[in-house]
C-alpha cells in the first residue's frame, strides 16, 4: 500500500473531521507527523495528468479526497461546465503521479447545470461512507448519498438539493463549523460575501438555515472559502481565495471561533503570493503534500481551466538556503545586496518567510528553538553583517535592514521572557540603552546606531511611565536614521511603529491657542507617545476594551455633529449614502455626485464648532482618518494630563462638549479599567514627571470623577457613554 511521507492532514484530515469528530492537532494514526503547514511557497508549476498539463478550458475548482481509501490524495475538480473530475493518484512516496480524469458520475447523471461548479466529500446522509457534495447552477447545493463500498464510492442518482445565496456558483466548503458535530457549509460568491450555512438538522439527514454573515468578510471578487485547521491547533481557519490570484488566511485563535486579521500567502521571496497571470483570476485554493516532504503545499485551479502547484517551503530549506547565501557572499554583502536585486529578494525573503510562519503560529516551539539554535551562531561568524553596530548606509544601504530582520526572525524563535530577552541580547550585540530597551521591554531599536545616550535614557523612561499591558510593541525604527534602504525593503515584525529622527530639546505645543496655558513638549518623545498610541486602543484595546474601541467612535460621532450619519455600530463608521441623504435635504447638497467632495470638505472647513470639536484639529480629519483619534489625543495626554483636562473643561464652557470625552477615552484606557490613571508631564529634553489621579466610576464603569493632587473633576451621564455635565475645581494653582 502507498504512504504519503507524513501523517494525515490536509485534505484527508478535514476530510475525516467531516465523517467523524477528531482533534484536528492529533498526529496521524499511524503514528507519523503531521504534514508541516508554511505561508511560504515555490513559483507555481502545471500540474499534469497522464503527462499532460491539467486544462478543463473553462474554470477548475481544486479539491483532495482520497478517493479510493488507499492512503494518497486524489484530486477533484469542479469544472466551469458543470462537469466534475477526478484525476486518481498513482505516484510514489516521493512524489505524486495523477492519471487521466474520468468524469465523477451520480448514477447516470454526469452534468450538474452548465457554469461554474464545486465539488467536495462529506458524510451527510445516511450510511458512515463519505457522500458527493456538488455546488453548482449559481445557487444550488445538492448531496448525492454514497451507496458503494468504502474504497469504491458510488452515488445515487437522486440527490438532495437546496439553496444557498446568489452566485455562490461553486465556491463553498463544508465543515462543523460551530462544533455541535453536524457538518456545515460555507459559501462564497462572486461578489465576494461570505456566508455561514449552519446544519440545523442532524449528523445523518441535514437541513442547512439561511446564510449568515461570515464575520464581516468579504474580498474583491470571487472568494472561494477553504475551511481548514491550518495551524494545527485543534480549531477550523479560513484560507480565502480571491479573484486577483491571490489567497488570504484568517486563523481562529479563540474558543469563540473569532477570526483574526488577515495574513497573505507569500512567495518564498517574502512577497505577496499571486498567480493572476497563470490562472486567470478567481483562485481556488487547496492544501496538500504532493513531494511528500512533510510541507503542505498549495494547489489551485482558476477561471482557465488549468490547475497549478506551488511547493510549500520548509523551515530547514530556508535555513539552509539563508546559510548558503552569507557564506557564499560573505565578501562585501553590503555592496552585492545593493547592485544583486535578485540576492536581495532571496535573502529578504527567506528572513521574511520565517518571521510570517512564527508570528502566524505555524512551527511548534520544539522547531523554533531548533530554529534559534541554527541562526544564532550565524551573529558571530557574520558579526560584521548581523550584529548590532553603525553601517555605511551611503555603500551598504540595506545592510540595517537585514541585520534588523535576522534579529526579529531571532526574537521570535523563543518565547518571550527576561532570560530569553537577554540571551538574544547577548547574541546580537545589543549594549547600554538598546540592550535595556530589549530585555524591559521586548523592544528592538532600530536606527543604525544613531541615537545618542539621551535619547535611550528618555525613551526608556517614557515607556517605562506607560501601562504596560497598553500596548505590544515588538520594532521602533527611525527611518530618518536608516537611510534610503529603509524607503525599498521593509522590516516585518510582529508589531511595528516608526518615529522621527529628531534630537532631543526640540520643543512642540500641543495645544491650541484657545487652551489657558501652553503645554510645550519634547517632540522626539511625544511623536514616540504618539505612535505607541496607535497599538494602543486600535490594537490591543480593539481585544480587550472593546467598549472603548466603540466608545472611540461615539465621540467621534458627537465631535461631528448630527448632520453626519454613522452606521450601526458606529465603530463601522459614517454611513455616506444616508449623510448624503441628508445633507440633500438639509440643503447642502445639489446630489451631484461630482461635487459631493467639495461639499464634503466645505463642510467643516474654517467653522469653530469642526475646529474645537475636536482636541487637535478639525474634526474632519479624524473622520477622514479614524486611526489617528486616539493617538493623537497622546500628544496632549502625555505632554501634560492635567492641562489636557482643564483645557477640555475650558472648550466645555464654551459650548464644546465633546472634548471631555475624548480625555476621559485615553485615561480609561490607560487605566485598565481600575480607579487610579497616571498623569503625565513630559518636557523638552525629556524631564518627566507622574502623578497619580484617583477616579471613581458607576455601575456601568463610567468614569465619574478624576481626582488629581491639582483639581476634582465630576462627571454626568444620561444613557449614553457620553458626559452630560462637568464640573471641575481647583485644589490649588497650576503651574
Amino acid at each position: 500500500m502507498r504512504q504519503w511521507g507524513c501523517g494525515i492532514h490536509g485534505a484527508i484530515a478535514v476530510l475525516l473531521a467531516l465523517a467523524f469528530p477528531i482533534n484536528h492537532n492529533l498526529a496521524a494514526q499511524d503514528g507519523r507527523p503531521l504534514c508541516t503547514p508554511t505561508l511560504s511557497y515555490q513559483s507555481p508549476i502545471a500540474l499534469t495528468a497522464g503527462d499532460t498539463p491539467i486544462d478543463l478550458n473553462d474554470h477548475a475548482a481544486t479539491r483532495f479526497f482520497d478517493w479510493d481509501q488507499d492512503l494518497d490524495l486524489d484530486l477533484v475538480v469542479g469544472g466551469g461546465d458543470g462537469r466534475l473530475w477526478l484525476f486518481r493518484n498513482t505516484g510514489t512516496t516521493q512524489l505524486a503521479h495523477f492519471e487521466s480524469g474520468q468524469a465523477i458520475l451520480a448514477g447516470n447523471r454526469d452534468r450538474w447545470g452548465s457554469s461554474y461548479t464545486g465539488v467536495l466529500l462529506a458524510n451527510l446522509v445516511g450510511n458512515p461512507l463519505l457522500d458527493l457534495v456538488v455546488c453548482h447552477s449559481g445557487n444550488q447545493v445538492t448531496i448525492h448519498e454514497n451507496i458503494g463500498k468504502k474504497n469504491a464510492p458510488t452515488f445515487s442518482e437522486l440527490g438532495f438539493t437546496f439553496e444557498v445565496q446568489k452566485n455562490c456558483q461553486g465556491r463553498f466548503d463544508a465543515a462543523d463549523w460551530n462544533g455541535d458535530g453536524a457538518v456545515d457549509l460555507v459559501t462564497g460568491s462572486f461578489g465576494g460575501k461570505l456566508q455561514w450555512h449552519p446544519n440545523l438538522g442532524t449528523t445523518d439527514s441535514p437541513k442547512f438555515g439561511s446564510g449568515k454573515p461570515f464575520y464581516g468578510i468579504q474580498s474583491a471578487y470571487n472568494a472561494h472559502p477553504r475551511i481548514i485547521d491550518f495551524n494545527q491547533d485543534g480549531r477550523l481557519d479560513l484560507l480565502l481565495g480571491n479573484n486577483w490570484g491571490s489567497v488570504t488566511l484568517y486563523l481562529n485563535q479563540k474558543e469563540n471561533l473569532t477570526l483574526q486579521k488577515s495574513k497573505p500567502l507569500l512567495w518564498s521571496d517574502g512577497s505577496n503570493l499571486n498567480i493572476r497571470q497563470n490562472n486567470g483570476d478567481d483562485t481556488t485554493p487547496e492544501l496538500a503534500d504532493l513531494d511528500h516532504d512533510g510541507v503542505l503545499d498549495l494547489v489551485s485551479g482558476g477561471k482557465n481551466g488549468q490547475v497549478f502547484w506551488m511547493r510549500g517551503v520548509g523551515l530547514s530549506s530556508r535555513v539552509t538556503q539563508f546559510k548558503k547565501l552569507l557564506k557564499s557572499n560573505a565578501v562585501d554583502l553590503g555592496q552585492r545586496l545593493s547592485d544583486d536585486n535578485d540576492l536581495r529578494k532571496q535573502m529578504f525573503g527567506l528572513l521574511a518567510s520565517m518571521q510570517s510562519d512564527l508570528a502566524g503560529g505555524l512551527i511548534p516551539r520544539e522547531a523554533a528553538a531548533k530554529l534559534f539554535s541554527d541562526l544564532a551562531p550565524l551573529a558571530n561568524q557574520h558579526s560584521e553583517v548581523l550584529t548590532r553596530q553603525k553601517f555605511d548606509i551611503e555603500n551598504s544601504p540595506f545592510l540595517p535592514m537585514l541585520a534588523a530582520q535576522y534579529w526579529v526572525v531571532l526574537k521570535e524563535t523563543l518565547p518571550d521572557s527576561i532570560a530569553n530577552r537577554k540571551l538574544i541580547a547577548d547574541t546580537i550585540g545589543f549594549e547600554n540603552g538598546y540592550r535595556r530597551l530589549l530585555v524591559d521591554f521586548g523592544v528592538l531599536f532600530i536606527d543604525n546606531n544613531r541615537a545618542t545616550r539621551e535619547h535611550l535614557a528618555t525613551m526608556r523612561q517614557l515607556i517605562m511611565a506607560m501601562p504596560r499591558d497598553a500596548w505590544d510593541v515588538e520594532t521602533i525604527t527611525v527611518a530618518g536614521w536608516l537611510g534610503a534602504g529603509i524607503k525599498t525593503q521593509k522590516i516585518r515584525s510582529r508589531s511595528g511603529i516608526n518615529i522621527f529622527d529628531l534630537p532631543l530639546g526640540r520643543t512642540e505645543d500641543s495645544f491650541p491657542k484657545d487652551s489657558p496655558r501652553p503645554g510645550v513638549t519634547d517632540v522626539y518623545l511625544i511623536c514616540l507617545a504618539h505612535e505607541l498610541a496607535h497599538n494602543m486602543l486600535d490594537t490591543v484595546g480593539r481585544k480587550t476594551r472593546p467598549d472603548l474601541f466603540e466608545a472611540k467612535f461615539a465621540g467621534l460621532s458627537q465631535a461631528a455633529g448630527s448632520d453626519v450619519i454613522f452606521k450601526s455600530p458606529k465603530s463601522k463608521g459614517i454611513d455616506f449614502p444616508a449623510t448624503q441623504k441628508n445633507f440633500q435635504k438639509l440643503g447642502l447638497w445639489d446630489g451631484v455626485p461630482a461635487t459631493w467632495k467639495t461639499v464634503w470638505d466645505g463642510y467643516f472647513k474654517n467653522k469653530e464648532q469642526f475646529e474645537r470639536s475636536y482636541a487637535r484639529g478639525n474634526v474632519k480629519f479624524f473622520l477622514d482618518a479614524p486611526q489617528e483619534a486616539f493617538a493623537t489625543l497622546a500628544n496632549q495626554y502625555f505632554a501634560n494630563s492635567q492641562l489636557m483636562l482643564d483645557f477640555c473643561k475650558t472648550r466645555w464652557d464654551a459650548g464644546h462638549r465633546s472634548n471631555i470625552n475624548q480625555f476621559l477615552l485615553i485615561a480609561d484606557y490607560l487605566s485598565g479599567g481600575n480607579d487610579e490613571v497616571q498623569f503625565y508631564t513630559l518636557r523638552p529634553g525629556g524631564a518627566l514627571r507622574v502623578a497619580t489621579a484617583k477616579l471613581t466610576r458607576d455601575n456601568k464603569n463610567r468614569i465619574t470623577s478624576v481626582q488629581s493632587s491639582n483639581s476634582i473633576a465630576n462627571f454626568q451621564y444620561s444613557d449614553s457613554v457620553l458626559v452630560t455635565g462637568f464640573e471641575l475645581t481647583s485644589r490649588k494653582h497650576n503651574n
